[in-house]
């Protein structure tokens, strides 16, 4: 769960790491997908299991990217990964040492020297290594070549669609929810602080937790009501998810918002996290406060009538 931090997890530049047992798992394990449980599931059946990602995302640190692009944070990361009973998660520094090691340096020095594990798991598709030009082919050669076992995962596909990061990112993009979820196997969720904002909510009748992020580049579905449920310290509640900004009101500011059905207290500064499932409507203007109201009415019901098969 998001509010318990896992003792298995740490993050540790490279001249910290150290010997570990069984077969380390690698990769950026960016959604912790179907693609990446089916490899965690095929290292267990070697022993002991340690994951190695990295932290910021290798796309981030390297300045290749400009735009929201995570679906999971490292604190979604690793409670997802934590959900999948994982005995060690190491989120490895990827700074500007890591970044110029060539394939070779990567494999002899991090993989053999610091961790020096009984093998490797990575997927058909991994990279590593200076201007990723490391494979998963060359890695398997040169684990013949240093004395470490490198098994290559294969293709994961679903209804014959390749679940990749890359596949999942778009479908966000375009607010396939329902899609999503199936190729990531759990819940897209979205996850912060709650903070004050405008009130505007309560104003309406129905009060929202103003939620922010834990990193600007978590990516977000277009902007709109969805229904979703969120979890806080008292439990679980159904909820309306809203993103976007408030133009009825002429706010510009993007936002994103929760307003727990059947819940009533003050949540500010607690943590949320909130599992997104159903499109609503996309975000509107109306004439009137009284238009929106009656707008918010009717989506609450339809909130509630998208959950019925997942919140009993």
């Amino acid at each position: 769960m998001l509010f318990s931090q896992s003792e298995s997890s740490i993050t540790l530049n490279w001249h910290d790491l150290s010997p570990v047992p069984g077969f380390v798992v690698m990769g950026n394990f960016d959604g912790v997908h179907l693609g990446h449980k089916s490899l965690i599931t095929e290292a267990k059946r070697h022993g002991e299991v340690t994951i190695l990602t990295y932290t910021p995302h290798p796309a981030i640190a390297l300045g290749r990217i400009s735009r929201p692009f995570l679906i999971v944070t490292d604190r979604e990361k690793e409670s997802l990964l934590s959900d999948l009973c994982v005995k060690r998660v190491i989120f490895l520094e990827f700074d500007s040492e890591i970044s110029k090691m060539l394939p070779d340096e990567f494999a002899r020095i991090i993989i053999k020297e610091c961790l020096n594990p009984d093998g490797v798991i990575v997927g058909y598709d991994h990279h590593f290594g200076r201007g990723r030009t490391g494979t998963s082919d060359y890695l398997e050669k040169e684990g013949e070549n240093l004395g470490f076992k490198v098994i290559v995962h294969p293709e994961v596909r679903i209804d014959g669609e390749v679940v990749k990061s890359t596949v999942i990112r778009e479908l966000i993009r375009e607010g396939e929810m329902e899609l999503v979820n199936k190729l990531l196997s759990h819940p897209y969720s979205i996850s912060g602080a709650v903070v004050k904002g405008y009130g505007l909510g309560e104003e309406l009748g129905y009060p929202t937790a103003n939620i922010k992020l834990d990193s600007e580049y978590k990516l977000l579905p277009p902007d709109g009501v969805y229904s979703s449920i969120a979890r806080i310290k008292e439990g679980e509640f159904p909820a309306m998810l809203y993103i976007g900004r408030s133009p009825t009101q002429g706010i510009n500011e993007r936002r994103v918002e929760l307003h727990l059905i059947d819940f009533s207290g003050n949540l500010y500064e607690e943590r949320i996290e909130c599992d997104v499932y159903s499109f609503i409507r996309k975000e509107e203007q109306f004439p009137s406060k009284k238009s929106l109201k009656e707008c918010i009415k009717r989506n609450k019901r339809e909130v509630l009538k998208s959950l019925k098969e997942v919140y009993k």
